[in-house]
């Protein structure tokens, strides 16, 4: 029995093994016929990729419908194939975590399962973002032929996003799981391959969001549950005011049922309605203009963008007893761009066809066609053509004809990015989609801990002399003292203009011509925004200007010293009042102690300093030069931007400068 037994085993050994390596067999059979698969999925992905990335890099010249429809083609196909990989793979990938500890590539293996549910999501959210809005595509692809006879295209597009809406609300909730799993990944533990992929997700993600978000907003905007009106505010920041330039004119853009109408300008002095009370201006503006009511073409004197547009809001409704449901503001510069987007635009009562080049030339000629002065006639009649620039612009966006729709979006983008166009929106919902794209204009209050920096100026000369003033900002900010960090701001300007005009003098009167309201003096009221619990050590001495209204009224009070003379919210604000003529340069510079929250001290002896610098609306690519002096020998960890300590760019938009680093062992 015992010798049976003893027989036995050695088979049962056998058999054993002859089960495993059946079980390998099978498995190595279903692994090369499933790896086969796999390959033809992966390179199918890669094609797909290839395209779409070709495609976004070709910008939108030669982007046409039927490119838009391959696209769609690969978005598809680029789910399904992801679809595929996740399905066959998906399971095993969780046990990459287990693998962390492989060289170079432990920390892919390890967010392997993370990474590709990003990318399945993503895909997903694409392709079905797409198959929801397709619909539209045949209606712009229609929309030559429906030019001038129908509905418009607000009125055929409203039913499609409507449709779209289930679809869009499946796609933000897929788009939500790739963000958490995003969250979920240490970027310094990939590969440097592996995060560069993931930098362009960081950089793309937000506006898929953005995007789709926007289209389940636009119904509403769009008046599909009732009649909507917003203010579009023209702000002309060639005389500079702190939410993009003094405003010139107002419109009422209606809609209702994706219908807009032309929206009806009028002179921002058309708006006055003197016969009801009116709060006084604020108090730097009385000193600074001798401005005593406060009026519709000065709500903008707040630079957080949403505050001035709620006054815009209120004023006009109590001036012209109509209640807004938002405001669009928008600038010279704006006005150039989309006249680009959307002309050649013929305008009545002008005989060449209105193009983004001589758009602005165009606006001068005609403010100036009458001989300027103080013509009652003129004075009626020097703003018309706004409404008709608009009126032919409404046309064409209305109707489609000749419209280019990708060129349009990629204009009203940059527009947006650099807050040539600021939008306030009454709806919550919207509202908090602007505020997380940084379109509405907000003076957003610094973080803890950090640092932050927004310089305004004012145009309170009653010219358009901004044109001819170039200004560059110079920020150093020392970290070396044991009493806490210090900052020194500089900001230059210089006057271009080359005609003389002896001594300045502030004083509200025309020209005969556009160009000679450039021509003058320039007349700025600076504030400069900085973290509360700043401590101003020295600041420029200005005295007060003797051309100056407040000077010559025979109430010459002094302005403020420069000290914190403002407490918005969490900052301190200083000011400077001066005049520039013609040919001259000056430098304004504030030093400061900066509050010791503005530094992150880490328990592993690591410090970082960041610091946001906000642009002022209106204004153009301000040279911006940031230095930042670190303690000696310390060891610089990370930088962004990389050239940093010191750093050289603009204020095209606004800026974030990060650094980390490392005292020297036995520092101070």
């Amino acid at each position: 029995m015992m010798e049976k037994t003893a027989q036995s085993t050695p088979r049962s050994r056998w058999l054993g093994w002859g089960l495993v390596l059946a079980g390998l067999l099978v498995l190595a059979g279903w692994g090369i016929v499933t790896g086969v698969q796999l390959l033809q999925h992966v390179r199918s992905l890669r094609s797909h990729l290839h395209y779409l990335e070709g495609l976004a890099q070709g910008g939108t010249s030669g982007l046409g419908l039927a490119e838009l429809e391959t696209a769609g083609q690969h978005l598809a196909g680029m789910r399904q194939d992801l679809e595929t990989i996740q399905s066959a793979v998906g399971p095993l990938l969780p046990a990459g975590r287990l693998l962390r500890w492989v060289p170079k590539h432990g920390g892919d293996l390890a967010a392997a399962s993370d990474l590709l549910q990003i990318a399945v999501a993503v895909a997903a959210a694409g392709d079905r973002t797409f198959q929801a809005v397709a619909p539209a595509l045949d209606l712009l692809s229609g929309s030559e032929a429906n030019a001038g006879s129908g509905p418009g295209v607000g009125e055929r597009l409203l039913p499609v996003l409507v449709a779209a809406q289930p679809e869009l609300r499946l796609a933000q909730q897929e788009l939500a799981a790739a963000v958490q799993a995003r969250e979920r990944i240490d970027v310094q533990s990939l590969s440097p391959q592996v995060a560069g992929l993931l930098e362009k997700l960081d950089r793309y993600l937000p506006w898929f969001e953005t995007a789709v978000d926007g289209a389940m907003l636009a119904p509403g905007l769009l008046g599909a549950s009732g009649p909507r009106t917003y203010l579009i505010v023209a702000q002309n920041n060639q005389e500079l005011r702190p939410t993009g330039g003094f405003i010139s004119g107002v419109g009422e853009l209606r809609i209702e049922e994706g219908r807009l109408d032309s929206p009806r300008f009028s002179d921002s002095y058309a708006v006055d309605n003197l016969e009801v009370p009116h709060e006084l201006a604020p108090p730097d503006l009385q000193r600074t203009m001798l401005a005593q009511l406060w009026l519709f073409r000065d709500t903008n004197w707040d630079a957080d963008f949403p505050t001035s547009a709620r006054r815009a809001l209120k004023v006009y409704a109590r001036d012209r007893g109509v209640q807004a449901d938002g405001v669009i503001a928008l600038d010279l510069s704006a006005l150039q761009r989309l006249v680009d987007a959307v002309g050649p635009l013929q305008v009545e009562g002008i005989a060449e066809p209105v193009t983004g080049q001589n758009v602005l030339p165009v606006i001068q000629a005609q403010w100036s066609e009458g001989g300027g002065g103080w013509d009652p006639e003129w004075w009626l009649h020097r703003k018309d053509f706004m409404g008709q620039i608009a009126k032919a612009a409404m046309e064409r966006l209305t109707t489609g004809q000749g419209l280019q729709p990708l060129k349009l979006a990629q204009t009203l983008k940059q527009a947006l990015d650099e807050k040539h166009i600021l939008i306030f929106l009454a709806d919550p919902q919207a509202a908090c989609l602007l505020r997380g794209r940084n379109w509405d204009g907000a003076l957003v209050p610094p973080s803890s801990p950090s640092d932050a920096l927004l310089v305004v100026d004012s145009n309170v000369g009653f010219n358009k002399v901004d044109a001819n003033v170039a200004r560059a900002i110079r920020y150093q900010v020392d970290l070396t003292g044991k009493e806490g960090p210090r900052a020194r701001l500089t900001v230059t300007y210089q006057h271009l203009s080359r005609r003389p005009v002896g001594d300045c003098v502030q004083e509200a009167r025309y020209g005969d011509t556009y160009a000679d309201m450039i021509e003058r003096c320039y007349w700025d009221y600076l504030r400069v925004y900085v973290p509360a619990g700043s401590r101003l050590l020295a600041g420029p001495e200005l005295p007060l200007p003797p051309g100056s209204l407040l000077a010559r009224s025979g109430e010459a009070v002094p302005l403020p010293p420069i000290s914190p003379t403002l407490e918005v919210g969490d900052w301190e604000v200083w000011t400077a009042f001066f005049a520039l003529e013609p040919l001259a340069e000056r430098a304004l510079a504030f030093d400061y102690q900066l509050p010791v929250g503005v530094l992150d001290y880490n328990a592993d002896g690591l410090i970082r300093y960041r610091l946001r610098v906000q642009k002022q609306p209106g204004a153009e690519a301000v040279p911006l030069q940031v230095e930042i002096l670190l303690p000696p020998g310390a060891e610089v960890i990370e930088a962004a931007p990389a050239d940093l300590p010191v750093a050289s760019t603009d204020l095209r938009t606004d800026r974030e400068f990060k650094i980390a680093f490392q005292k020297a062992k036995g520092g101070p």
